[in-house]
């Protein structure tokens, strides 16, 4: 769909992306995870550690890491205009989060038919990787409708 797009359509696309990811995904708002950036089959999204992220161990929580990731993959997946949804995905935990911000980064890593990969790769302040995350998704047929998420959606970036 971003294919038939010229460069001002694919823009205005890709923000109205993000806002529906940045107030329609619950938990990640409520977790402080923001889409930062998307384009087609990339995505960045950032967190800032807090206290509701530790574990017992005080580093992030795994979940939250995950979850950091996954909706770097979501968005990367949907930046193609048809609904996507995660069918498989996994993470390995390389090094942890104690402080400071994390950010993941996801990219398309192969797309066949309805399906695609994606590999995320999760960083601290020092740009070290502290996770990689994989992930398939499938491409349903159906659009992704975001006219309610122009600009004058009074939703925040």
């Amino acid at each position: 769909m971003t294919a038939q797009m010229n460069e001002a359509e694919r823009a205005d696309f890709y923000a109205r992306l993000r806002r529906f990811f940045n107030n329609r995904d619950r938990l990640c708002k409520t977790l402080g995870i923001r889409v930062t950036e998307i384009g087609h089959g990339w995505a960045t999204t950032r967190m800032t550690i807090e206290e509701m992220h530790l574990n017992g161990a005080d580093v992030a929580q795994g979940g939250a890491i995950f979850t950091l990731a996954d909706l770097a993959f979501g968005a990367a997946c949907n930046s193609h205009g048809t609904l996507a949804l995660g069918v498989n995905a996994s993470i390995a935990f390389t090094r942890p989060g104690t402080s400071g911000n994390l950010v993941a980064q996801a990219r398309e890593t192969a797309a066949s038919g309805p399906l695609s990969t994606y590999v995320v790769e999760v960083k601290n302040d020092a740009n070290e990787t502290i996770a990689t995350f994989q992930g398939t998704a499938y491409r349903k047929r159906e659009k992704l409708d975001l006219s309610a998420w122009g600009e004058d959606a009074g939703a925040p970036d």
